[in-house]
């Protein structure tokens, strides 16, 4: 089995699941009017948003420097390269884009599941069921954003140290996918490396060093 890059991001995960279920949860708690439920649901969202902000950007920054310590970049060299090319905008820019996983950009789609849930609790004579719904399609989001940072992340970072070529690696065991299994060890221009093929992806890039 290959190493797991990614366990960065199962931490920051399982502590943003524990925070957002607190959070869902209170609103089970909550007084039942129409405006105090969207207040409610709009502090939940927005705070969770913020929580994901700043796990994304503490896991791009630490995937960033792991890669080029992998691309052979000097250790003191590789955390300025990192203070100038990850900061909370370059988290921002790709989190407004529309990532060929989800097939959606991560903040129109929390407005998107907020409405829905603020719409359901409004409607629905089952509140708690439409909260345990909402949060679990929220952490599904959530998650797969944690992933991308560390991909994109690494990605940046064989660019910005010059990395021509990578390979593609999988966890090479008994739960690699039909879709991935073709592409493990096959070597891609960096500039044309194809897209994570589905959600909860655990492949990797490794650089090809001249």
């Amino acid at each position: 089995m290959t190493v797991n890059i990614f366990s960065g991001a199962d931490k920051a995960i399982k502590e943003m699941n524990r925070q957002n279920l607190k959070a869902f949860n209170s609103l089970k708690l909550a007084k039942w009017d129409e405006l105090n439920v969207i207040r409610q649901v709009d502090t939940v969202y927005a705070d969770s948003i913020r929580r994901a902000e700043r796990k994304y950007y503490e896991l791009a920054v630490e995937a960033y420097i792991v890669a080029l310590y992998e691309a052979k970049v000097e250790r003191n060299k590789a955390h300025r390269m990192a203070d100038e090319a990850i900061d909370m905008i370059w988290v921002m820019e790709w989190l407004e884009d529309v990532d060929p996983v989800t097939m959606y950009a991560f903040y129109p789609e929390a407005e998107r599941k907020k409405a829905r849930l603020i719409e359901a609790l409004t409607a629905a004579h089952n509140r708690n069921a439409e909260i345990d719904k909402a949060l679990r399609y929220w952490t599904k989001q959530v998650a797969q954003y944690a992933d991308n940072s560390v991909h994109y992340a690494r990605l940046q970072a064989f660019k910005d140290a010059g990395v021509k070529k990578v390979m593609w690696i999988t966890q090479r065991d008994e739960k690699v996918c039909e879709e991935c299994g073709p592409l493990d060890g096959k070597i891609f221009d960096i500039d044309h490396v194809p897209d994570v093929p589905h959600w909860n992806c655990r492949c990797y890039l490794k650089p090809i060093l001249e």
